[in-house]
């Protein structure tokens, strides 16, 4: 049996002037030759396997990780931007982008079970889409303020943490079923990115010219990240994004950062490579990333 990741033991050398994490190592993943393998979409919570998409979030291809076995689940568009994988790793959702006949954009959700490969429609495509969340095997979809909840296994369709989804780039929240516009520095900005802690008790995201930005529900107690970019929460008080520089037109340089809510922060790449988009299990101790050159490593932690 082949082994898949490679030791690059020159990220090593790293200095920081704070420990968040204990890096432990960075390892280059052998991906399939695919167009559609160029982006980290997902990491399984056990951090066995990898869903890979185009750079242009399109398509999702599973890469084992072990085995070094690759199968395409989909190639629809939009598919590898916020990717979910439910807690025991056996479902995937995912957002479809199409156009009607009218050639205005839709989007709808839709789930694969990983094992069967059945794929389930779970919004149709639809012009007021928002976003979904899948906590354990329960998918919630927001469409023009309305919260739809399907169990993909057990029945039971309650789901437990807020979900914070987005309408013309302005956060949408929805709290036990209600959902209300959530702008707490103000409705003139845009804002993308966004997550629930796995706590549910605080906001991540990040403001177009202000940054990253983390607060509690009601919008109290405001922390800010700075330039964390594509931000992800690790734990309930730890974020990792990218830090990335562009010349207007391309992007120069990058590095993945982690930052502890109390400000503490640490470069977890060196400059050697443009490092891009991170996803995070922080029960495996893995941080997967893709480069600009479309490469694929994953950094290995301990606390």
């Amino acid at each position: 049996m082949r082994k898949t990741i490679f030791l690059i033991g020159l990220f090593l050398s790293i200095t920081t002037s704070a420990q968040v994490l204990n890096v432990q190592s960075i390892d280059k993943v052998k991906a399939p030759a695919n167009e559609m393998a160029k982006q980290v979409a997902a990491i399984s919570p056990n951090g066995d396997y990898l869903l890979l998409c185009s750079q242009s979030q399109e398509g999702l291809i599973k890469l084992d990780l072990t085995t070094g076995k690759s199968k395409t689940l989909t190639t629809a568009r939009g598919a590898g931007f916020g990717t979910r994988i439910s807690d025991d790793g056996e479902i995937a959702a995912f957002q479809e982008v199409s156009f009607n006949q009218d050639r205005l954009l839709m989007r709808s959700v839709k789930s694969i079970d990983l094992k069967s490969g059945t794929t389930q429609t779970l919004l149709q495509p639809s012009r007021e889409y928002q976003g979904f969340d899948l906590q354990r095997d329960v998918v919630a979809t927001v469409a023009n303020k309305q919260v739809s909840m399907k169990s993909l296994k057990s029945g039971n369709a309650i789901a437990s943490r807020p979900i914070v989804s987005n309408s013309n780039l302005k956060l949408m929240l929805t709290v036990n079923g209600s959902t209300r516009q959530f702008t707490p520095n103000g409705d003139q900005f845009s804002y993308i990115w966004a997550s629930i802690s796995p706590n549910g008790k605080r906001i991540l995201y990040y403001v177009s010219e202000l940054g990253c930005y983390s607060c509690r529900l009601d919008g109290s107690d405001m922390v800010k990240l700075g330039e964390i970019r594509a931000p992800q929460w690790l734990d309930d008080n730890t974020v990792v994004g990218m830090r990335d520089y562009d010349d207007g037109i391309t992007i120069t340089s990058s590095t993945i950062v982690a930052k502890n809510l109390d400000g503490t922060e640490q470069r977890l790449t060196g400059d050697d490579i443009i490092a891009l988009y991170p996803q995070v299990t922080d029960k495996a101790g893995k941080i997967a990333f893709s480069t600009i050159d479309g490469e694929i490593y994953i950094i290995n932690y301990t606390k």
